[in-house]
This record gives C-alpha cells, structure tokens and sequence, in this order.
C-alpha cells in the first residue's frame, strides 16, 4: 500500500509539471501512466468503500490519459489531466 501511495504521489507530481503539452511532453505523460495505471489498479482492488469507487473512477481517467497522450491528443489530454488532477486531490485527502 505505501509502494503504490508512493508512486501515485510521484507520477502525479511528474505529470503536473508538465506545462506545454507538446508532441514531447505528451510521449513523457503516456510512459508516466503505466506506472501510475498499476497504483491506481492497487488502490482499486485493495481499498474498499468510498476509497475504492474513487480509485476506480481514477483508473477510467487514467486510461484516457494513457490513449490520448499515446495519440498525441492534446486538447483531450488537457481536458482528462483536469479531471484527474480533481480526482487526485480528493484521492490524497483519504490518504
């Protein structure tokens, strides 16, 4: 539980950093997803409650990431970091 925190911090972090969201930063993001598709999995399948619909809420929004950054789908892109970055707010509230 305390690798996949660490990580869904971390990825998180990683992301947010990215400003420009070119062809470059889009390609940074969709390798950054894989690493935090696994937390968010964990969170999903370990957690229970109110925890556990947020954690599976994140892995759809996670996954949209993954696509439209791997499609270089910048608007797109944008839009689902926004959510969930919302998402993710929540998420390390009930940390």
């Amino acid at each position: 539980m305390e690798e996949a925190r660490k990580i869904f911090i971390e990825k998180t972090s990683e992301i947010k950093s990215k400003k420009k969201l070119d062809e470059a930063e889009l390609q940074q993001i969709h390798v950054i997803t894989y690493s935090l598709e696994k937390s968010v999995a964990y969170f999903a399948q370990n957690l229970t409650g109110y925890r556990q619909e947020l954690a599976k809420e994140i892995a759809l929004v996670v996954e949209d990431i993954h696509l439209d950054s791997e499609n270089n789908r910048q608007e797109k892109t944008k839009k689902h970091l926004n959510k969930y970055f919302e998402l993710a707010d929540k998420f390390m509230l009930e940390f």
